[in-house]
């Protein structure tokens, strides 16, 4: 199945809110730059913060939020240490050249 902007819970609900939901887990994590969250939304994790993505348990807490940042749509936070990670839809690219300024420090 594919998931994309109106094929996901998850991503209806973020259109229409900037804090979707708390107590969110991740379901899945089969795919290093992958994760599925409970309500069966997948999201592309950033490159630069994939350790942080690897370091989430499988009971933590998390929410996710719309980003304001240039390379991300979305933000997934752990509750316990508001530690972020940036998203974008399962499916979508990153921004042209974006990513490498970003991981450039640019």
């Amino acid at each position: 199945m594919e998931w994309g902007p109106g094929r996901s819970p998850g991503l209806a609900l973020a259109v229409r809110s900037s804090r979707i939901r708390g107590g969110m887990k991740i379901r899945a994590h089969a795919e290093s730059h992958v994760v599925e969250l409970d309500d069966g939304s997948q999201w592309q994790i950033f490159p630069g913060d994939l350790a942080t993505t690897l370091s989430s348990k499988p009971e933590t807490d998390l929410h996710l939020e719309r980003s304001g940042d240039r390379v991300s749509s979305h933000e997934l936070v752990n509750d316990a240490d508001q530690s972020r990670v940036r998203l974008i839809a399962a499916g979508e690219t990153w921004p042209d050249g974006e990513v490498k300024k970003v991981l450039k420090g640019k």
